[in-house]
């Protein structure tokens, strides 16, 4: 096994955020968190004017009198280790929960996500979304990596091991008082061990056992066997909720898109943990812009609504989404909190595969059917589902009524996903039996209207004589709604070299009937492209 145990040291402060960043690119302003008239967690800003946490209200004013002080709120600090456990669920699913850290079992996940390096930096880029600071240690056994994490010495790395002996050895070099308070071990048992000339952890282990024991220390030795692995350390595995809904309350209110798009950082990652947990996609989501009241009436909330031609579970493409909605939302009020809420979510197991489909020299040419999805989500979100269209087919042979124009999003919910091609692992060395799909004879771009052509020597003209390249293609149908057509259709060269798509319509009769004889007109009904 390999636990990775992320600390969070400014969680009282975290917790009370998100924090923007300053508009004009300056330096945030001095925060502390205030727990009992003491400072609790104070921000860099407030720690370069000589702040400490422990230092009392007073003394903290007097040295800098623009102080931001924010009271201790321990529920949103459990909020805060519950939203960083579903941000992370996505990377593995045995994850735990203690009061300031979350540790991670990944020794599954190295493969899926190119070995350590490749994890570490996805782990950063989810942090840096949720706004999380944490001090990752690592080692075989959970205790001793949330003990490495934990105990640091100032300026120094947390202390990161992959095999036991390593991690061995870095435990045996932590001082032993902050290991104590880690443990939360009373202050008596460090007093007695501190008078026998122990200061770290391999002095205490160097003890007798029966002795130690005798003296109140068993419950240090207990602690102290499960981070050496010299007995199991049962953990409780982290359950996400049923359902997910979620919500961050904003420090400051904002009245702009950029604001509220720094604070939905925070929500979106957990939601693709969620889902990943799940094995979910998300189709339907809302964000719910909770408004300020206006005298003593409250004002309703603003949905932020968005639909998903895909449904995906990629946070970069879920906050592009919102960044693009949010962007064309008027406020009627100043924002003070977010909720987030998944409406509807479809399973999907893992990636899709990639689709094959037919280039224009007739050879199969790979497209990612993800990308095309999220740029017709991306267009929906920034021009409005109803100006996206997408072409459908309709069962009729007529061109001019075998497609049919529908909203993006609705064409794609309502057709069926492509199956998903299986990847070889391996080269195969026999020749492939499959056929290549001819190239369409068919454009997808129609005229309006067919587009009537001269002729010159028993050819149609379109800047030139043109050149059929194709025998005719006759279409006769429309006998079921009086709106008959019988037409030779036939793929015509330029001197450009374009392709056209023109044809000749047989003559009518009297009632109606074609006749037996062909017009002699040429009519352009599309273009290649």
């Amino acid at each position: 096994m390999l636990w990775l145990a992320l600390h969070l040291p400014w969680l009282p402060l975290e917790a009370r955020g998100p924090f923007p960043p300053p508009a004009d690119g300056s330096l945030p302003p001095p925060r502390a968190v205030i727990h009992q008239h003491r400072l609790c967690t104070v921000n860099a800003a407030a720690r370069a004017q000589g702040l400490e946490p422990g230092m009392s209200t007073a003394t903290a004013l007097s040295l800098c009198p623009g102080l931001q002080q924010l009271q201790r709120d321990e529920a949103a600090e459990a909020g805060f280790v519950q939203l960083l456990a579903l941000a992370l669920s996505c990377y593995t699913p045995q994850v735990v929960l203690r009061p300031d850290a979350v540790l991670l079992e990944v020794s599954g996940s190295l493969r899926l996500f190119g070995g350590l390096p490749g994890l570490a930096a996805r782990l950063r880029r989810s942090l840096q979304q949720v706004g999380a600071h944490v001090r990752i240690g690592m080692a075989p056994t959970a205790a001793a990596a949330w003990l490495l994490a934990r105990v640091v010495a100032p300026g120094a790395k947390p202390g990161r091991a992959r095999t036991l002996p390593a991690a061995h050895h870095l435990l045996d070099g932590l001082p032993l008082p902050p290991v104590l308070q880690s443990l939360a071990l009373p202050p008596r048992l460090a007093e007695l061990l501190q008078g026998i000339g122990c200061h770290t952890l391999a002095d205490v282990r160097a003890l007798p056992r029966t002795g130690l024991q005798r003296r109140g220390g068993a419950a240090l030795q207990a602690a102290l066997d499960r981070a050496y692995g010299d007995a199991p350390d049962p953990q409780v595995w982290f359950e996400p909720p049923l359902q997910f809904e979620l919500a961050c309350e904003l420090v400051h209110r904002a009245d702009d898109a950029a604001m509220l798009v720094f604070a939905a950082q925070r929500l979106v990652q957990p939601l693709a943990g969620w889902l990943s947990r799940q094995w979910l996609a998300a189709a339907r989501c809302t964000l719910w812009l909770q408004h300020e009241s206006s005298g003593r009436q409250a004002r309703a909330p603003t949905p932020v609504r968005l639909a998903m031609g895909e449904p995906t579970r990629d946070a970069a493409q879920l906050l592009l989404l919102l960044r693009e909605r949010l962007q064309r939302t008027e406020l009627p009020a100043p924002v003070y909190g977010l909720r987030l809420q998944l409406d509807e979510a479809v399973a999907l197991a893992g990636h899709e595969g990639r689709l094959a489909l037919a280039a224009a020299d007739g050879q199969l040419a790979d497209t990612d059917p993800l990308a095309v999805s999220a740029l017709v989500d991306r267009l929906s979100a920034r021009l409005g589902p109803e100006r996206v269209s997408r072409l459908q087919l309709q069962d009729d042979h007529r061109p001019e009524r075998a497609m049919q124009a529908a909203p993006a999003l609705q064409a794609a919910r309502s057709q069926p996903r492509p199956a998903a091609r299986p990847r070889s692992t391996a080269p195969s060395t026999t020749p492939s039996t499959a056929t290549v799909p001819p190239v369409p004879t068919r454009p997808t771009w129609l005229l309006p209207q067919p587009l009537p052509l001269a002729e010159q020597g028993g050819r149609p003209v379109h800047g030139g004589p043109l050149v059929l390249r194709t025998r005719a293609e006759r279409i006769e149908s429309g006998w079921f709604d009086e709106a008959l057509i019988c037409r030779d259709y036939h793929v015509a060269e330029g001197r450009d070299h374009r392709l056209r798509w023109v044809f000749r319509e047989r003559r009518q009769t009297a009632d109606g009937e074609p006749a037996s004889a062909w017009s002699s007109s040429w009519y352009l009904h599309g273009l290649f492209g």
